[in-house]
Order: structure tokens, then C-alpha cells, then sequence
């Protein structure tokens, strides 16, 4: 006999509270910090990367602190504001993608790319220079472009409220080309896509009613396979508890994949690109 919803969904609270409780009488880890250098990709934590190509700098989805009660496993590797940014880009609405504590510090002229539903919080918050993307849709600047992918997760911050939106993006400066995926379920959305790097989340799939917002490592690694791309780079774990997957055996599934193109890093590494 299948247990109502309502009762599953009370036991994986328990379940999520009680793993973050147990963490609070830990300290923080301290990242290691490898430097942001020119063509590279920086893990700041869980989904905020630092892309740097010919010293432009792309900043994705930054977060910084805990999230309400859950609390942050790992101090960010770098003070955000100590970055000169040309570009912000947001994949969606949730809190663990969209803190808007972090985006008051950051510098309000830079230009941030956003989906369909965040341009008005933004505004009310100072930024002056937002751009909404939809699906398909890019946005141009000198030899920069930034195109809009439709990622496989529903992005609303709020249940029922607002536009469900949720972006991927391909960011291309010269003939570097990166795919950040931001959140998103398995897709073959991705499938023939050439790049340099692909930005791949593996974290968030259990129980297995997840895996409808979020891929595991194994589909994760299928959708890097659809494209032609030189490096999969891992992100959204090892920085919160948000599931009950476990980070040590997400890492341990990218490394019995066996494939040296996966850069396994921790959260402050970078990765040439």
C-alpha cells in the first residue's frame, strides 16, 4: 500500500531537518582557494561559479550564507564584492539560486540576466541594467552572447505564484563557449550542443520524486555525453543539505564513471577552460 503524499512529505521533512540539525554543531569548512584566472571556471559553491574568458567575468546564480535554517556546509571561497563583474546571469527563481541579501552588495550597473519573473524584485532592489530571457532568446554584447536554454525544473520561488521559468545558459566570448546549466531534471534539450565546458548540477535527486526537478550524476553525465564538449565540470553539492542524497556518494558515482573529462573539484577549485 502506497503512503498518502502528505505522510511522505512529513517524512522527508523530518528527514532534512534532522541531517541539518546535526550539522550545526559543526563549524563551517574552509574552503580551499585556487585563484580565478583567465579562462577558467571557479566554484564559489553549490551554484555560484565565477567564469572568467579574456578577463571578462560572468558571475551565476550567487549565494552566499545559510538558507532560512539550513545551514551552509562550506564558507564561500571568495568575497563576491572583491570581484569586478561584467555580467550576473540567474537561472531561476529559488532561494538556493536567487539570494537577493547577495545581490544588494553587488554593483547594481552590471548587467544581470535573469528569466521571466525576477526583472521587477530586481528593480525595487536598484539594479538598473536587467535583462529577461526567455527560451531561444539571446542577448548581445560586442563578442559576447548569452543564450537563453530551457532547463527542466520549474523555478518559481513560490509554489502556484508567478512564472515557473527556469534558464540554462550558453555564454560564448570569442571562441570560448560554456553551458551553464543552472537546475534542471534530465533533458536532451543539450543534445548536439559544441562547448568548451558544460556547468553540470549532480545533486538533489533523493527520494527518486526529485529526480522530476533534479538530474542524478548518471543522467548528468548522459546529458554531457549528448553534447560535443570538452570538460563537465560538477556543481550543486557539497555546500548544503537540501536532499537526502549524500555528497560522498555523488562523488563516488562521478569517479567510478571513469572519464577524465569530468573535473571532480571542491568548492573553491578552479578549472582551465
Amino acid at each position: 500500500m502506497k503512503k498518502p503524499r502528505i505522510i511522505k512529505i512529513f517524512g522527508y521533512m523530518y528527514e532534512l531537518n534532522k541531517r541539518n540539525l546535526k550539522v550545526y554543531r559543526v563549524p563551517k569548512r574552509i574552503p580551499k582557494v585556487d585563484p580565478i584566472v583567465e579562462n577558467s571556471i571557479h566554484w564559489v559553491g553549490h551554484a555560484t561559479t565565477v567564469i572568467n574568458m579574456y578577463g571578462k567575468v560572468f558571475l551565476t546564480d550567487p549565494v552566499e550564507g545559510n538558507l532560512g535554517h539550513l545551514k551552509r556546509l562550506v564558507n564561500p571561497s571568495i568575497d563576491l564584492t572583491d570581484i569586478s563583474l561584467d555580467y550576473i546571469l540567474i537561472s531561476h527563481g529559488h532561494m538556493d539560486h536567487l539570494n537577493y541579501k547577495v545581490l544588494s552588495r553587488l554593483n547594481k550597473k552590471t548587467p544581470i540576466i535573469v528569466p521571466k519573473g525576477i526583472k521587477n524584485m530586481l528593480r525595487f532592489r536598484g539594479f538598473k541594467n536587467i535583462h529577461t530571457l526567455s527560451a531561444g532568446q539571446i542577448y548581445r554584447d560586442k563578442a559576447i552572447t548569452i543564450t537563453a536554454v530551457e532547463a527542466n525544473h520549474v523555478g518559481r520561488r513560490y509554489p502556484g505564484l508567478g512564472f515557473g521559468d527556469s534558464n540554462s545558459y550558453i555564454i560564448q566570448h570569442r571562441d570560448k563557449k560554456v553551458l551553464f546549466a543552472g537546475d534542471t531534471a534530465f533533458t536532451d534539450i543539450y543534445k548536439g550542443l559544441t562547448l568548451n565546458a558544460a556547468i553540470m548540477p549532480v545533486g538533489c535527486y533523493k527520494p527518486d520524486e526529485f529526480t522530476k526537478m533534479h538530474c542524478t550524476p548518471k543522467e548528468s553525465y548522459q546529458m554531457f555525453k549528448m553534447m560535443d564538449s570538452g570538460i563537465m565540470v560538477p556543481i550543486h553539492y557539497k555546500t548544503y543539505i537540501l536532499a537526502q542524497d549524500e555528497d560522498e556518494e555523488t562523488e563516488k558515482t562521478l569517479k567510478a564513471i571513469d572519464d577524465k573529462k569530468i573535473k571532480i573539484i571542491d568548492v573553491g577549485g578552479t578549472v582551465k577552460i
